[in-house]
């Protein structure tokens, strides 16, 4: 469970009572139109989806989406996860709705904590109860040695332990902390270097589009506050991949003085769930996708290449049986035969490909994953296949 708001705004109308004399609420159906026509007009390119029950807004890429519900009786709920980004996000989605609701006469019901204090005690509250990753995105599971995962990288137990002594020492683990010039353009930059960006030559011009604007929002950010604290190192190194000019590259490197801390969760392996039950070990440089309807995987970093499918036997024999069942047709280079899985590697090129041919077998569950590389890629193959895991 994440940290964010969830608050309800109702008009200042009375719904009923003498006060309605004087001027009625309006109802949910009234209320939905005009905050469709009020949202569209004020918020414009952040608004993705609008019907007179319910706006949805983006306001941040880190960020899941902002909803606007409006209930039955006419009042509003907003709801916003803001814990992936920061206090200063949390603020920023309360003033970006703040005009909203003054044209709509509404107000809201109740007070909420300063977001910085909020958050810090829900962080450090979250690190008591043993969680170890927080406000981390959902669809990326990397396997870093750190006592907890953060938005901004790994913490080691001595930061944990003194989080939980002074909350407000969580403040680093935050994209977007503080209020102010290019606090905006900052975090997201950072977000996308520690999340999207692969730290290697772009592979398509969705790879490439990505790290542009990043180096756009650190320009922005720098223009913005030129005192602002950027990742000056990451940011030279993200231009190096991108082909950049030298001397803006050189202009960063001087400007960073001793190079910073890496940055980027994906210079870690990562898990990857995959059909059938199986999950296998991968760089995090690797990018994949489905095809065939969900039947097979590939993944690529833009030099190796792998593809994944699976079966299930309709068969009563164990995972050996089932193994030996499919005939060598290459150079067998490594075996495995355990109580839970079976496996049978084998090698042959073709042309100037090296490819690694991959069986593994957790009856009744079969699992084919084929690598292809140069010769020099083998011993990531062989250990890619033998990080296939089944349930």
């Amino acid at each position: 469970m994440g940290f964010g708001i969830d608050r309800r705004a109702r008009s200042r109308k009375a719904k009923g009572g003498l006060r309605a004399l004087i001027g009625r609420a309006p109802d949910a159906r009234e209320v939905g139109d005009r905050l469709v026509r009020i949202a569209k007009r004020m918020l414009r390119g952040s608004v993705t989806d609008a019907s007179p029950k319910r706006v949805t807004l983006s306001l941040h890429p880190a960020a899941s989406p902002v909803r606007i519900v409006v209930l039955p009786d006419g009042d509003l709920e907003v709801h916003a996860e803001t814990s992936g980004v920061g206090p200063g996000y949390h603020a920023e989605v309360l003033a970006q709705l703040a005009p909203v609701l003054e044209e709509l006469d509404y107000v809201w019901e109740g007070d909420e904590p300063e977001p910085r204090v909020a958050i810090a005690a829900w962080f450090a509250a979250e690190l008591v109860r043993g969680a170890t990753r927080i406000g981390m995105p959902a669809d990326r599971s990397f396997k870093v040695d750190a006592a907890v995962q953060t938005a901004l990288g790994p913490r080691d137990r001595a930061w944990c332990d003194a989080v939980r002594a002074d909350p407000q020492r969580a403040a680093d683990a935050f994209p977007w902390w503080d209020e102010g010039p290019g606090q905006r353009e900052r975090s997201r930059a950072l977000c996308a270097m520690w999340h999207e960006v692969a730290w290697r030559e772009p592979i398509d011009t969705e790879e490439r589009a990505v790290m542009e604007r990043v180096d756009a929002e650190l320009r922005a950010a720098r223009t913005a506050n030129p005192a602002l604290a950027l990742p000056w190192s990451a940011w030279a190194e993200l231009l190096d991949w991108l082909g950049e000019d030298d001397a803006r590259i050189a202009e960063l490197r001087a400007r960073a003085g001793e190079p910073g801390p890496t940055i980027g969760y994906r210079r870690f392996p990562m898990d990857v769930e995959l059909s059938g039950g199986w999950s296998l070990e991968l760089p995090g440089s690797f990018v994949g996708a489905w095809e065939d309807d969900g039947a097979r995987y590939w993944a690529t970093d833009g030099d190796r290449v792998l593809e994944f499918t699976s079966l299930t036997a309709n068969t009563e024999q164990d995972s050996q049986q089932l193994l030996d069942i499919a005939p060598e047709a290459h150079a067998v280079i490594e075996r495995i035969g355990e109580a839970q899985r079976c496996g049978r590697a084998e090698a042959y090129d073709e042309g100037d490909v090296h490819v690694v041919h991959g069986l593994m077998t957790a009856a009744p569950e079969i699992a084919i994953l084929t690598c292809k590389g140069t010769l020099a890629d083998e011993p990531w193959a062989l250990a890619t296949w033998r990080s296939l895991r089944n349930g």
